[in-house]
């Protein structure tokens, strides 16, 4: 996977919904969720039209995809077509030939709706055409190569060492009292001109806890979504002023799967199958196909559901895309088998008390950042993709065995320079060079950790033949393991 710049990360997705009966039609409640699990955007709903149009109005850095009802689109959409931060508009419900009798001027008009399935999946659509950072971030590691040098490994064994690497480092970092400033100041400067984002970082800086990590992540905030965009874009700078909130999730996520073991000590053999539907390119498909019983790394919070039918509902429709499309909607059906402590930990977000919906009927999960599976099977079923993943402890295993080899290859033991070392036996000196000078801002000038930064930024420069800076270095690192 090329490393990406993180760019327009204050131009955000908003979906907005007004209609009369958005409050006590069921069939829209239903709607509301299966669109923030799949979607993960503010969705902000109405049914008094000039309360909708005065908050569109109020969202001039968003991206708007606004679903009406027929009833107010005829006098809502002339009002805002022109607005440039409308992306799309879908009207949902009513007779499709005197809709289309009123629409012809207007083309931001995605589509009439008469079925609940068809508008999600040209929601998404629509959504994923404009965010590329959408995507599911995910890479591979080839078994075969479990042995090999560092510099013997594949692209997609690279970029999956990667991620177990820095994930590794980041829960070594948290410890640092600065991360919860850091991530703060990050966050005002990205959003430095949204009055409302701003409003919820100062509450986040007030009222936020440990405890309350699965909160501000599950219900879309500004968390959420720089997170995971600079997980994408294998931003350092970014992930690791997030340390400290990663390091709070995944926590909270074990402490919930201990509970959840704690409850359930009495099974024997205990299994789970839990589903995420999913919209992958062919590209990400045939990467799929082509490491059945390989490893696949989820380089993110994975979110998933134990209700078969949701996911169904979600991907089954009889417009599913062809063989000819760049896109194709995907069930993953995830095998959890042994479940034990020595597994990576997910939790069951319905017992967490952090759910907005509290009427939340769908029992969903979330798995901790670089969570291992084995790809089973990759198999086209009628009209959707199944692709059936493995989680167990085994995974576990092997995956600290493939850390402790890098570890081995890397001449490093499990500190925050683990990672600069992983880069430099790469020879990916620049980048070794910039996490090196980071590590130097985090640590302690007096630390252990800081010498060894200086010791590796001394082998840098003697390699890219900068010989009296890297003297330089050497220096600084005797000096501090002189005071040790």
């Amino acid at each position: 996977m090329a490393i990406e710049n993180i760019n327009n990360l204050t131009n955000d997705f908003v979906l907005v919904w007004l209609d009369s009966t958005i409050e006590t039609n069921k069939n829209h409640q239903n709607t509301k969720v299966l669109l923030q699990r799949l979607i993960r955007v503010r969705l902000l709903t109405f049914d008094d039209p000039d309360q909708c149009i005065d908050n569109i109005t109020d969202e001039p850095l968003k991206r708007i995809f606004l679903i009406i009802s027929n009833t107010f689109g005829k006098h809502v959409i002339p009002l805002i077509h022109e607005f440039p931060y409308i992306q799309s508009i879908y009207i949902y419900y009513g007779d499709q030939e005197k809709i289309e009798a009123w629409t012809m001027p207007y083309s931001k008009i995605s589509g009439i709706f008469i079925k609940t399935q068809a508008l999600i999946h040209k929601i998404c659509d629509d959504v994923k055409v404009h965010d590329k950072n959408g995507d599911l971030s995910m890479s591979m590691f080839h078994l075969a190569e479990k042995e090999n040098k560092l510099e013997q490994l594949s692209k997609e064994s690279v970029t999956f060492m990667w991620y177990q690497l820095i994930l590794k480092v980041l829960r070594l970092m948290a410890k640092y009292d600065s991360s919860k400033d850091e991530m703060i100041a990050e966050c005002r400067t990205i959003y430095d001109s949204n009055a409302a984002e701003q409003m919820k970082i100062n509450d986040f800086e007030e009222n936020y806890s440990p405890i309350k990590a699965l909160e501000w992540y599950i219900n879309g905030s500004f968390v959420y979504r720089l997170l995971n965009k600079a997980l994408r874009a294998q931003n350092i700078e970014i992930i690791f002023k997030f340390r400290f909130f990663i390091n709070d999730l995944h926590n909270q996520i074990e402490q919930l799967y201990h509970q959840y073991l704690d409850n359930h000590s009495s099974i024997i053999d205990h299994h789970l199958t839990v589903y995420r539907s999913q919209h992958l390119d062919m590209e990400e498909l045939d990467l799929l196909k082509s490491n059945v019983n390989e490893l696949i790394s989820m380089n993110s919070f994975l979110s998933a559901t134990l209700n078969q039918e949701i996911a169904k509902l979600v991907a089954d429709t009889n417009d599913q895309l062809n063989e000819s499309s760049s896109l194709q909607w995907v069930i993953f059906i995830i095998n959890i088998s042994n479940i034990s402590k020595e597994m990576t930990p997910f939790a069951f977000l319905k017992n967490s008390s952090c759910l907005q919906d509290e009427d939340q009927e769908e029992e969903e999960v979330l798995f901790t950042m670089g969570t291992i599976f084995k790809i089973q099977s990759v198999e086209q079923h009628e009209n959707m993709w199944h692709i059936h993943l493995q989680l167990s402890k085994e995974q576990n295993e092997l995956s600290q065995s493939l850390v402790d080899h890098t570890m081995k290859q890397s001449g490093s033991e499990l500190d925050p320079l683990l990672f600069g070392w992983f880069l430099y036996r790469m020879s990916e000196f620049d980048k070794a060079e910039r996490y090196a000078q980071l590590m130097l801002t985090q640590l302690p000038s007096n630390d252990k950790g800081s010498g060894n930064a200086y010791n590796l930024l001394g082998l840098i420069y003697q390699n890219v033949h900068r010989l009296e800076k890297s003297v330089e270095c050497y220096e600084k690192a005797l000096d501090i393991y002189s005071l040790l």
